[in-house]
């Protein structure tokens, strides 16, 4: 988090990525090098923008739609060509492009931009103006765009790349208004208590009209995360931070302040509430006293990326997010027994409500009130009562389980029956053709032996009439 005195600098970064553009896909992969009578020649890039992007504490670098990009000056130099002689009997073009985050394939995907995006160097630098953001970010899922310039050479009809920088992420909206309704609305999706029965809501991610039709389940795992942040099909993603603590507890931990911990489950829902209503009335409440672990598999480079853009979506001065464990504080606590968590939310859901509207509800040394249609308790059968309920959900769950591997069983064994009386029918069927098949032969075989029979009475007989005829 920012402190207010801290200064934060524009940086270009280097890129290598896929951009999708026009519905092609640019593979840039910079060389490096520049081509000249077949050797490679070394050289210098630098941008440079005649006007700064405004940045803010609450959405970083931000600019309007209505409003000219900044003009981009790009200095390219090549070594030991002072006086350029080399560089001007090139042709190397500067090509810009506006981009965002394809999630689903990992690219970058060209968004467009008003203006001509593209300049020829003269004399070492290439000037790109009146070029101005084709879209907001708001219209785009809140997402950030960046500024990417190719610096490429042509020769003989080919391109090659030379160098290729990105900027930080921009905001865009197109009123002055746009970017603080934007904020508003995705700060109220933090802080608004959810609907209980989301809990238990199955959520599928549903592929893109232009993509293979098929779901993605949205499960209890960090792909099942990237899954519901990256559904199109999903548009208000609830971002509460008990709903991710307890929707996805297998890979999101929610921690709290050690001052901030209290002794039982119910009362650490309100908590969390209490803090997220102080923390959005005291935007500069540098103690956030929450904060939120995503639990991913470092190695993965792929899953650490997804999950670090998701994190940005957040935009929030309410709650901490890491992604990594020992950057926590240390009197920071997790919390446990996200399933008392999930019982209690769907109890005090009304009073999460009220409590928002303004009612302001104390859990300690107080009684609550009593919840319409439910019996009050005090706070130890209350206990009882939760324990009982959540070893028969558990009981009920491991029946549930033990009864679908009976099923399967069951299955796997008809299975095998089946297998086996099929596999006795082939032999019959191949022991009766067997049969027919000897039958056959018996039958050539007797066929041939009283052809054989027949022909040689023939020959008796004509060998007697031979004799016959001599005889007279």
């Amino acid at each position: 988090m920012l402190s207010s005195n801290e200064v934060v600098k524009w940086e270009w970064q280097p890129f290598n990525n896929n951009i999708v553009h026009n519905g092609q896909t640019l593979r840039i992969e910079a060389s490096k090098v520049i081509k000249y009578q077949n050797s490679n020649q070394g050289y210098s890039f630098d941008l440079k923008l005649w006007k700064p992007f405004p940045f803010s504490a609450n959405i970083g670098w931000n600019w309007h739609k209505s409003w000219n990009i900044p003009e981009l000056e790009c200095q390219l130099k090549i070594d030991n060509d002072f006086d350029h002689h080399i560089l001007n009997t090139l042709t190397i073009v500067a090509n810009l492009y506006i981009v965002k985050h394809n999630y689903d394939k990992m690219e970058m995907e060209s968004i467009g931009c008003k203006g001509c995006p593209e300049g020829v160097f003269r004399n070492g630098i290439s000037i790109l103006r009146q070029l101005k953001f084709n879209t907001t970010s708001y219209k785009n899922e809140y997402q950030k765009f960046q500024i990417v310039v190719v610096i490429s050479q042509i020769n003989s009809s080919q391109q090659y790349v030379i160098d290729a920088k990105c900027s930080p992420y921009i905001f865009v909206d197109s009123r002055k208004h746009a970017r603080q309704q934007a904020l508003n609305n995705n700060i109220q999706l933090i802080i608004d208590p959810f609907l209980p029965e989301n809990l238990d809501k199955e959520f599928v991610k549903k592929e893109r009209k232009n993509q293979p039709k098929g779901l993605l389940k949205v499960d209890n795992t960090i792909q099942g995360l990237i899954n519901y942040f990256t559904a199109p099909n999903i548009r208000h993603k609830i971002k509460h931070p008990l709903f991710l603590a307890i929707k996805f507890d297998k890979c999101v931990k929610l921690y709290l302040q050690r001052q901030n911990l209290v002794k039982n489950s119910k009362d650490i829902i309100l908590k969390v509430q209490s803090i997220l209503m102080k923390s959005n009335q005291e935007r500069q409440y540098s103690d956030k006293g929450m904060a939120l672990l995503f639990q991913i598999d470092q190695t993965n480079e792929l899953e650490f990326k997804k999950v670090y853009e998701i994190t940005q979506i957040f935009e929030n001065d309410i709650f901490m997010l890491y992604t990594k464990q020992d950057q926590i504080p240390e009197d920071y606590i997790p919390i446990e027994e996200t399933s008392r968590l999930k019982y209690y939310y769907k109890q005090l859901y009304p009073n999460l409500i009220n409590q928002k509207s303004g009612v302001n509800y104390s859990s300690e040394n107080q009684e609550e009130q009593p919840i319409i249609k439910q019996v009050t308790l005090n706070e130890k059968e209350n206990e009882n009562q939760i324990d009982t309920h959540l070893q028969i959900k558990q009981c009920q769950q491991q029946t549930q389980q033990q009864e679908d591997i009976n099923n399967n069983q069951l299955i796997n064994y008809k299975n095998q029956l089946s297998y086996y009386y099929n596999y006795q029918q082939q032999q019959q069927q191949q022991l009766l053709l067997l049969q027919q098949q000897q039958q056959q032969f018996q039958i050539q075989q007797q066929q041939w032996y009283n052809n054989m029979q027949q022909q040689l009475q023939q020959q008796q007989q004509y060998y007697m009439m031979q004799q016959y005829h001599r005889f007279y």
